[in-house]
């Protein structure tokens, strides 16, 4: 499909998205312009509710005052081609349901503003703001958006970060790759301030696929309690994308002693645990060696330096090896048990 047969089609996809009353109309811009002046628009007059908007290539529109159709009960759609600009202060507001497509090569610029001064505003959400700069396609606003597959240059299908161990392991698999240079993965403590940990190239042969390609990323270093994990996907002509954001709950390693005496034993013993601090609460179990549960429990700590429980199972352990388990606040200290 060449580009002008793909703009057709997805202005026809705007339409049918839609649900447009008998005035709808698609707004196409003409060449570069006041969003305001309805000479900027192949539809004669500035869009209105349930409008399509298309800003062509090669062509910037400026918002110069409030776009305000947060009251649309028929919401319009944006695509954008070429650059959508905004002077100080003003803003774009949609209502739900509203959709904002940039493609490749076009771009959202703040102009003259800075800060919260100008931004775009759809279900109440704000999706870019002049502090964020100029956004570059391709993207989607919300990125949930219908048909958001076909601007995107990668269709990221999952993504996820999971505890293995001691570290966190950030996977993802996407669907197709469009002229994809590499994932830039990063962390934050906030889910505000990111910082990149690592990169990944592209798995697709010069950045091209279109079969299922999944990736993995070992955080190594994980932070102590919630850290949260984005994804920027970056294309060969350096535009970018941003993932959704993902959290794990990771609690560093304590000095944490876990003894057990005697052993081997006749199926009674006791766990000696230390470096635990007050007032904490743990669990200790019992397994064979089928993973069978023979015992659990749970204890209060009341002394740092240590406390010693006694472990007296139901019934008689007859003899072999058992894994005792110490799980605190998620994390699992295993010792082996030999009973006689």
């Amino acid at each position: 499909m060449n580009l002008l047969n793909f703009r057709k089609f997805f202005i026809a996809l705007l339409l049918s998205l839609s649900y447009f009353s008998i005035q709808s109309a698609t707004c196409v811009s003409t060449g570069s312009g006041n969003w305001h002046n309805s000479a900027t628009w192949s539809c004669g007059a500035v869009p209105g509710c349930g409008d399509s908007i298309v800003i062509q290539a090669g062509h910037s529109v400026t918002v110069t005052s409030q776009a305000d159709y947060s009251g649309c009960a028929v919401t319009p759609k944006v695509a954008i081609y070429g650059k959508l600009y905004f002077d100080n202060g003003n803003k774009l507001r949609l209502p739900c349901n509203g959709v904002i497509y940039i493609f490749a090569g076009a771009s959202i610029n703040p102009g003259t503003g800075g800060g919260n001064s100008n931004f775009i505003e759809i279900c109440g959400d704000i999706y870019w703001n002049a502090a964020s700069g100029v956004y570059f396609g391709a993207g989607c606003m919300p990125p949930t958006a219908p048909g958001c597959a076909a601007v995107l240059p990668v269709e990221l299908v999952e993504f996820n970060a999971h505890l293995n161990n001691q570290k966190v392991d950030v996977i993802w698999m996407t669907a197709s790759e469009k002229n994809n240079s590499h994932f830039e993965i990063q962390k934050s403590a906030d889910a505000h301030s990111f910082a990149s940990i690592g990169n990944v190239k592209s798995a697709g042969i010069n950045g091209n696929s279109y079969s299922t390609l999944q990736y993995l990323f070992e955080d190594v270093s994980p932070l102590s309690g919630v850290s949260y994990y984005r994804l920027k996907q970056v294309d060969l002509d350096h535009s970018f994308n941003y993932s959704k954001i993902v959290s794990v709950n990771y609690i560093k390693e304590k000095n944490i002693r876990f003894v057990i005496y005697p052993n081997p034993n006749n199926g009674e013993f006791t766990a000696d645990v230390s470096g635990i601090e007050n007032n904490h609460e743990i669990k200790i179990s019992l397994k064979g060696e089928k993973g069978e549960h023979v015992y659990e429990s749970s204890f209060y700590i009341n002394d740092s330096a240590s406390s010693k429980f006694k472990i007296i199972p139901q019934y008689k352990l007859s003899s072999g090896v058992y894994i005792c388990t110490l799980t605190l606040e998620g994390i699992e200290y295993n010792v082996k048990v030999i009973v006689s």
